[in-house]
């Protein structure tokens, strides 16, 4: 969209493929487009501010650990959280997730700053409008775990004090004049993009076969949590033991943060492995915590020095900075280009990469998920479509190719671009 964006000039319609586009609000879009006009059109334009957010968000666990328990569990906290295989993948992507983290991650930390001082009360509601405007209605997770802490911790006082109505005012004046424009010019369409989608159906259905059971995100955890999932198994257990024994606002707040996130998450029907990144800023703090009590802070030359062996070892271990998305587009993008005509579209037989077909390539694409929908595109005229071996291998191979007159037009590594024959 960002692309689409210095193509036409036009920033206020999001568009992908040259169709109008209403799933996400544009402000992580525009960002992007902004550091498009700055560096060019690349991957590293489109990564940037996902990656400054992620920085931002381990700074932002410093300074809330810090505040909430001590400065040297903040800054363990912070280490781990940035030592973290899982939140490092996905901060390098060019994706929503880490921006929609950082700005929920400060809407949090004003909060807690805004229970002694009002004025970040209003820095909050800021942070909320912004992380609304970045992930829509993600962001209103930000509230029900304001008020759960607030009602078990005895400060739903805070909840009434003028600088925090003040605080959701000013969020709602900054997220919702772009989604009344679009909903007052595109009324239709932005309901059925922005809100059927992402409401009703992300939460009841499993969108684009994105499903999985009740433990998807704990075994995500144990896969993906590296270095620390055995530490942070112990601990965040812990956490919320601690706040229903011990009643301590701080240890009260970090919990709801980790348990009220992860439960939402697991209930939502569609399941992906990054809805977890805004719980890693709490859950690396419970794990800074145990942390901090077996190595005190005489010992903060030892620990600077094992988290220096643990990314040693473990960034070649986890191959964080060779991990590619989408490899196999970008790689066989020049062949979509020389044999798909500009204007026309790939079609893409049981592979979701809309985006990044248009990135590599620019060339629209539509999704066909399965044999009958491969056959009816057929009926309706020539075919080009991008296939991965095991699924051309699953419709019979070089049979399948010879039955239908298709051919082989390029191949990369494990996917192939068949075509209609001439």
């Amino acid at each position: 969209m960002a692309k689409e964006i210095i193509r036409s000039g036009d920033w206020f319609r999001l568009q992908l493929d040259g169709q109008l586009w209403f799933d996400k609000p544009p402000l992580a879009i525009w960002a992007t487009a902004f550091f498009y006009k700055l560096f060019g059109v690349q991957e590293f334009s489109a990564r940037l501010f996902s990656a400054l957010c992620g920085a931002g968000t381990v700074i932002t666990t410093y300074f809330l650990g810090r505040k909430l328990l001590d400065r040297w569990t903040g800054f363990i906290g912070a280490l781990v959280l940035l030592s973290s295989s899982h939140f490092i993948l996905y901060t390098r992507f060019g994706m929503l997730d880490a921006p929609l983290t950082f700005f929920m991650t400060l809407a949090l930390y004003f909060f807690w700053l805004g229970q002694e001082r009002n004025r970040y009360l209003i820095f909050s509601g800021v942070m909320i409008g912004l992380a609304v405007l970045t992930k829509s209605f993600a962001a209103f997770l930000i509230f029900p775990v304001i008020w759960i802490y607030a009602w078990q911790a005895d400060r739903l006082n805070v909840l009434g004090r003028s600088s925090y109505w003040i605080g959701v005012m000013t969020a709602a004046a900054i997220a919702l004049p772009w989604n009344l424009y679009e909903l007052f010019m595109h009324h239709d369409l932005f309901v059925s993009g922005a809100v059927t989608k992402h409401v009703f159906s992300r939460v009841f259905y499993a969108l684009e076969g994105h499903e999985g059971n009740l433990y998807f995100y704990i075994r995500v955890l144990v896969n993906k949590y590296h270095p620390w999932i055995l530490p942070g198994i112990v601990t965040a257990p812990y956490f919320l033991f601690k706040a229903v024994r011990d009643r301590d606002r701080e240890i009260v707040f970090l919990s709801v943060w980790m348990f009220f996130m992860f439960g939402v998450f697991t209930l939502i029907r569609t399941k992906l492995s990054w809805y977890l990144l805004p719980v890693y800023p709490a859950l690396s703090l419970s794990v800074a915590y145990f942390l901090s009590r077996v190595f005190r802070e005489k010992y903060a030359l030892f620990v600077r020095g094992m988290f220096l062996v643990v990314m040693v070892l473990h960034v070649p271990y986890s191959h964080i900075f060779n991990y590619d998305y989408s490899r196999l587009i970008k790689g066989i993008a020049p062949a979509v280009q020389a044999e798909v005509a500009e204007g026309s579209a790939v079609a893409l037989y049981n592979y979701h990469e809309s985006p990044a077909v248009s990135f590599y390539a620019g060339r629209r694409s539509v999704y066909l998920d399965s044999p009958q929908m491969l056959n009816a595109r057929l009926k309706e005229g020539a075919l080009q479509c991008l296939i991965q071996d095991q699924d051309l291998e699953a419709l019979g191979g070089s049979a399948f190719l010879a039955k239908r007159a298709l051919e082989v037009k390029a191949t990369f590594e494990t996917i192939r671009l068949i075509a209609s024959k001439s």
